[in-house]
């Protein structure tokens, strides 16, 4: 099982849970994950796997924690 922490306003594609757990993921791309779960990609400023920052094609393993950071706005 891979678990999703997702962050601010992409907690709202997570079914408002701040923890999603899924399955079936490890050795797919986060970006790939991402699509699954209606996430645009264009929305998440940083992943961080583990607690380290990774690119979005990076492959998920079973038992990762994956953190998904919203992009910042400002003006």
């Amino acid at each position: 099982m891979i678990r999703i922490v997702a962050i601010g306003i992409l907690r709202q594609y997570a079914g408002g849970q701040e923890n999603v757990p899924i399955q079936g993921w490890a050795g797919r791309p986060v970006h790939e994950m991402l699509d699954h779960l209606g996430i645009p990609s264009a929305l998440v400023g940083a992943v961080l796997v583990n607690g380290s920052l990774v690119q979005k094609d990076h492959l998920l393993q079973e038992g990762d924690e994956v953190r998904l950071v919203p992009l910042m706005g400002g003006g």
